[in-house]
């Protein structure tokens, strides 16, 4: 029996089907993308929601820098970590603001600040740009608190600037080397990254903001939006992965030469849960430090300080008065 032959027409027809599969996987493809594009909020939209009567805009190296000036005091210092903004501290500054002139301001790249042209958002940048804010505001000396990349910012500020720093609180700090969480590698190539620009769901920055609760219960809808809105801040995506990479801070061994530096008293403040930074970097500073002591909080992850916010207030009020 000899082979059947396909006819021209029956071949044009496969082909035509397939055309027509890969055109639906295409639109597919297309509609999900487009799903989840997010363009760029401007800056002056969002600030009609995240401003109010204490704060305050001022030019450091051409860029408008956001923070918010509560009390009076002694000036207490505030820095945020990665892809936060100065309101992760709101607790802190209410329990603390008739003690201290707190102060506290959304970074470089973040927040209503948003990028600087041209930076390269390392330790040192953070901490020369951090001075010349702190010029701006006639501020000779303060204590200072910091989180995950505030953290860092704080004991690489002290190592650089002693004088300027009387005491200082490492709140579950950046510096030395650890594994990012798996989800921030997922974001390691390219085509990801760009991708991040102008595709950024909702839902995928509410996964973000549970990793770093301890207790995910505590996490309301208003939290993952101001998170989530304040990251489509026209600027703030471009940078968002690079600022991850860049200040990430030295080699270890560079850390502990600097940590050196820092002869003024510290205490350490680290969540249990904490699935960003380990805890043993938390005890790694309490022994680097000359003057430290560590306080870890039970069940509680990478933002103590948002997660529980009047009872490491008042471990931060007693450490600085005392």
């Amino acid at each position: 029996m000899s082979p059947k032959v396909s006819s021209p027409r029956t071949g044009r027809k496969k082909g035509l089907t397939t055309g027509y599969l890969v055109l639906i996987v295409l639109l597919v493809i297309a509609a999900i993308a487009l799903a989840h594009l997010r363009l760029d909020l401007p800056v002056e939209k969002l600030a009609q929601e995240f401003t109010n009567e204490y704060s305050h805009f001022v030019e450091v190296d051409g860029v408008e820098v956001h923070y918010r000036e509560e009390g009076a005091g002694e000036p207490l210092v505030l820095l945020h970590g990665w892809s936060a903004s100065l309101h992760t501290w709101d607790g802190w500054a209410k329990e603390l603001q008739e003690d201290f002139r707190v102060i506290r301001l959304d970074l470089p790249g973040f927040g209503l600040t948003g990028p600087v042209a041209g930076a390269e958002y390392s330790l040192e940048f953070y901490a020369d740009f951090l001075n010349r804010f702190l010029s701006a505001l006639e501020i000779e000396q303060c204590c200072m608190a910091g989180n995950s990349l505030g953290g860092g910012i704080t004991w690489f500020f002290t190592a650089k600037y002693p004088e300027k720093v009387r005491k200082m609180i490492l709140v579950d700090a950046a510096g030395y080397n650890f594994e990012l969480p798996a989800i921030t590698k997922l974001a390691q190539p390219k085509v990801v990254r760009y991708a991040i620009r102008h595709l950024t769901p909702r839902y995928a920055i509410g996964v973000l903001v549970r990793q770093v609760y301890g207790d995910t219960k505590k996490v309301t809808a208003a939290t993952v939006d101001r998170y989530y809105r304040l990251l489509l801040r026209e600027g703030n995506r471009v940078n968002l992965f690079d600022i991850l990479d860049q200040a990430s801070g030295p080699d270890d061994a560079a850390v502990t030469k600097l940590l050196k530096h820092v002869e003024i008293p510290a205490l350490i403040m680290w969540g249990e849960q904490d699935g960003w930074i380990p805890l043993e970097l938390g005890h790694r500073f309490a022994e680097e430090l000359s003057e430290a002591r560590l306080i870890i909080y039970e069940g509680a992850g990478h933002i103590p300080m948002e997660e529980l916010p009047e009872t490491t207030a008042a471990d931060a009020r007693n450490f600085l008065l005392e």
